[in-house]
């Protein structure tokens, strides 16, 4: 199906939301003219301008949370007169992938453009990288994982300003509904199973009946992920702008336990705080599996710093109880300490009661408690250099923590200051 799609729409949206993806556009626009070559623009732009995000912003996400434009953009060609015209207008060589006949940059507002080959693609097996081979773009549009991702508008060549809709994605985004293109879809590519969850969650709608048959059918096959392809599209869905609902989701499908049996989320996804190391913090938080900081990383394909994040939130589930229980705001300070922002964060949306009362204090305060009595004066009161000194302030601390010593009042500080060098 063709349907009148201005270009100049096009080039509207791309410019609103990212000015040197425009003219890296506009650049690209000129070689295809140049070369007699059809480009178009596909994937996620298409989808957001058929439902005008610009103008009625996507369900939960504030227009000022719209991630950074990721343009694609494909050409019936190679890539090679494509990639030396991003280098001209950017200044860097774009990343090639022969493979795939792919070019893509990173432009200095944080867009991304992605340029491909059309092309047809046949995998051997299940979470397997596909073989390609150059193809119309019909045929490429059919690979996608979803029919909201088929259609392309025509921007340079016979069809331009055409939207080409061969599979019914304008239906499907009015409808809301994701949809896969066939059957054997989730065995393509078993990371369309998370982004089944994604983009469902990203559109606010849903996934259609024999869409989830198919899911449930083909999860377990996760499980042939390698480690570093699972970590990816895991971390694309925990830090969209949607990632709550999306968890909802995966959940739902039983995705985490399809991967690993002992990877269990729990209700309440939609309390949990968006952001990759901020997820894994209440993975730590709320996960009764033993030593889940070792054996999760192997299984999921996180960073250092998300690992790190998991520990400190395993760690710190690990002293809830006793810091609910601390009777002294000194106690609970001195406990929290040594915890990442990240956990703590995510603590205070997830407990309740004392505990809960306990880290949301720590964090209003922690920055404002100090001794009121600085080392320099300390010293001169007759405290040594060095772990006395450091006793000395860290009860000073405490007395402004449990409203014992008001930092705020000349005379305490004197009366405690005095007390100090009697110490001495």
């Amino acid at each position: 199906m063709k349907i009148e799609f201005p270009r100049r729409r096009v080039f509207d949206f791309v410019i609103g939301r990212s000015e040197p993806a425009g003219t890296l556009l506009e650049a690209l626009c000129q070689t295809a003219d140049a070369r007699g070559d059809s480009l178009y623009v596909v994937g996620g732009v298409v989808r957001d301008m058929l439902l005008d995000v610009e103008a009625s912003p996507l369900p939960h996400v504030e227009a000022s949370l719209l991630p950074a434009l990721d343009l694609d953009i494909a050409v019936d060609s190679d890539t090679a007169a494509y990639r030396d015209t991003i280098a001209a207008v950017t200044g860097a060589a774009a990343t090639h992938h022969d493979r795939f006949d792919t070019a893509s940059t990173t432009l200095s507002d944080g867009a991304t453009v992605d340029l491909a080959r059309t092309r047809t693609e046949r995998y051997p097996g299940p979470g397997s990288l596909p073989v390609v081979e150059p193809a119309p773009i019909e045929t490429d549009l059919g690979r996608r994982d979803f029919t909201i991702h088929t259609a392309a508008v025509a921007i340079v060549g016979p069809d331009t300003g055409f939207l080409l809709d061969p599979f019914g994605a304008n239906a499907d985004l009015e409808a809301r509904r994701i949809r896969i293109l066939h059957p054997e879809s989730f065995r393509d590519d078993p990371t369309r199973l998370i982004r089944a969850a994604r983009y469902a969650a990203r559109i606010g709608g849903r996934i259609e009946a024999r869409t989830v048959a198919a899911a449930r059918r083909d999860r377990e096959l996760l499980g042939t992920l390698s480690v570093n392809r699972f970590g990816d599209a895991w971390r694309q869905l925990v830090d969209d702008t949607a990632s709550n609902e999306g968890l909802v989701l995966a959940r739902r499908l039983r995705l985490p336990e399809s991967r690993d049996s002992r990877w269990v989320l729990p209700s309440g996804l939609s309390e949990w705080p968006r952001g990759a190391e901020s997820f894994w913090s209440c993975v730590g938080l709320t996960s009764s599996a033993a030593q889940i900081e070792q054996w999760l990383p192997r299984s999921v394909g996180v960073t250092r710093r998300e690992q790190s994040s998991l520990a400190a939130g395993a760690r710190l589930r690990g002293r809830r109880r006793s810091i609910g229980a601390m009777r002294r705001p000194s106690s609970a300070a001195a406990a929290l300490a040594d915890v990442p922002d990240a956990p703590l964060e995510a603590a205070t949306r997830l407990w309740n009661g004392a505990s809960g009362e306990a880290v949301a204090n720590y964090l209003a305060r922690r920055t404002s408690v100090r001794s009121p009595i600085s080392a320099d004066r300390l010293s001169e009161l007759g405290v040594d250099q060095g772990p006395s000194m450091g006793r000395w302030l860290r009860k000073l601390e405490g007395l402004v923590w449990d409203g014992e010593l008001d930092p705020c009042d000349p005379a305490a500080i004197a009366l405690i200051a005095e007390r100090v060098r009697l110490s001495r």
